[in-house]
């Protein structure tokens, strides 16, 4: 549980609140928070520290805000420039988008992990997971192929599937050697 917020943290809040108002203790609290939760959602520790705050007078179960900046670069259109980007060349380096888009190499680095779920192979960036797009379309190749060949037929046997495998043949140390050079006869 430690660093990660449970998406019913406020209903566990409010429960927190009014059980802690009609007297109940904290391990009481924590015991029918588990069997309404499971114990991967709500920590002893979380019930002790908010049983503390509502008694010591805070009537509210929403956060704080938060000290510092609000983040202000990571947004749609910034997105949106880095996807173009990477999608005209794939190898381009996070300095190099950086220096495209006037954005830090730490908002850069958030926008290719966290926003477009891509990273860097062999100096491309491949994206981690298909979009739904590219599934369906995987789906509707799938359904062509079983309606072309019967299921038993010796041809459909000889065809090759795979998944998000990525196998590499060659490793280059530098992207210099990942470059193909055309050798005439």
């Amino acid at each position: 549980m430690v660093g990660k917020r449970s998406p019913e943290s406020v209903k566990i809040r409010a429960y927190i609140q009014v059980r802690c108002k009609n007297g109940l203790c904290a391990k009481d609290i924590y015991h029918e928070l588990c069997d309404a939760y499971g114990k991967s959602e709500v920590s002893y520790a979380t019930i002790t520290r908010w049983m503390k705050k509502f008694k010591s007078g805070k009537t509210t179960i929403e956060d704080e805000p938060r000290p510092g900046r609000p983040r202000s670069v990571v947004t749609d259109k910034n997105i949106e420039k880095v996807r173009e980007i990477i999608k005209q060349y794939a190898r381009y380096t996070v300095h190099d988008i950086v220096k495209m888009t006037g954005i830090s190499s730490g908002s850069v680095h958030f926008i290719l992990r966290k926003c477009l779920k891509v990273r860097r192979i062999t100096t491309r960036w491949i994206p981690h997971l298909l979009t739904d797009k590219e599934k369906q379309q995987r789906v509707s190749i799938a359904k062509k192929l079983l309606k072309m060949y019967s299921y038993n037929s010796r041809t459909f046997a000889d065809f090759c599937t795979g998944d998000e495998t990525w196998v590499h043949c060659f490793e280059p140390r530098h992207e210099i050697n990942n470059m193909r050079r055309e050798t005439s006869p």
